[in-house]
């Protein structure tokens, strides 16, 4: 009777793995052809993690966020297809959860650990996860300002000549907080400075209360973390797509409370909405002349 327990339990981790691994014959990536001639513009792309992701989890989601989007290129305006998409991952070095939660809380507001878990202790929904995180809290962490200048570095060299790029920044949950902080420290850095229009954000799950730049966002009704700091922060910025009528099994690997960008990135409308406001935002991108 053990053996053939266990054989089951080996039997729901590889079905669970696979549901992770495999990617449908239609999501093979698109041969990009101006990527071949080093005349063509270029596009930079970078996602930028957010709270509890590994490297590891992040260079996963970074691809799937690829494969989206170059799956959907030949149905792009022509003037899209021209560009050569660098896609780049801008990682944000991530620690225990409970201290990546708080300090997505502190960013916005210096929230006190204390009052963190008052807030969050209202959602019902989220009571079965504050045991678990509580355990290792002990105090939050201050923004981390050099990552965040790392960031702002990397996207003034991307832009400023020689490399004249636009540069499409698509951040994950905290990483929105240090989009928004990294935007303001690229457009008003030190003399030369990136042309107007030359970097815009694409948030997704976002606890801020705004998108810099004019950006535009997608947050999940169905997003647990999201909504139990808009309770907390009545200003964070309001759910405005979903995974669809129903949120998937509690058991799918891509569910991780609402919240996964996997998850954002594989359920429709959340799908389609984000790949819309990319589009959007390359249109607008394609407007500006990052070396005039």
């Amino acid at each position: 009777m053990t053996v053939r327990l266990r054989s089951w339990g080996w039997l729901i981790v590889i079905a669970l793995t696979s549901s992770i691994c495999w990617v449908p014959a239609q999501a093979q990536p698109f041969i990009q052809v101006p990527c071949q001639n080093s005349a063509a513009p270029r596009i930079a792309m970078v996602y930028v993690n957010g709270v509890t992701t590994t490297l590891d989890e992040a260079r996963v989601n970074a691809g799937k966020l690829e494969r989206e989007f170059l799956a959907g290129l030949p149905s792009l305006p022509p003037n899209l297809q021209a560009f050569c998409y660098v896609f780049q991952l801008n990682y944000n070095p991530a620690d225990r959860k409970v201290r990546d939660f708080a300090e997505a809380a502190q960013q916005r507001i210096g929230l006190t650990p204390a009052a963190f878990w008052q807030g969050l202790n209202s959602l019902t929904v989220f009571s079965p996860l504050l045991t678990d995180l509580q355990e290792a809290m002990t105090d939050a962490n201050q923004i981390d300002e050099a990552t965040i200048q790392r960031h702002a570095t990397r996207y003034r060299q991307e832009i400023l000549a020689p490399a004249c790029r636009r540069v499409l920044v698509v951040p994950h949950s905290q990483g929105n907080l240090y989009s928004n902080a990294a935007f303001d420290l690229t457009v008003a850095g030190p003399p030369p400075l990136p042309p107007a229009g030359a970097l815009k954000i694409v948030g997704v799950a976002t606890p801020d209360s705004l998108v810099k730049g004019n950006g535009r966002y997608r947050s999940s009704s169905g997003d647990v973390l999201i909504n139990a700091i808009r309770v907390i922060l009545p200003s964070t910025l309001a759910a405005n797509t979903s995974w669809g009528p129903t949120l998937p099994p509690l058991l799918t690997p891509t569910y991780s409370g609402g919240h996964s960008f996997i998850g954002y990135l594989t359920f429709d409308p959340s799908r389609t909405d984000i790949l819309n406001d990319i589009r959007a935002s390359l249109l607008e991108l394609a407007e500006v002349n990052p070396c005039p």
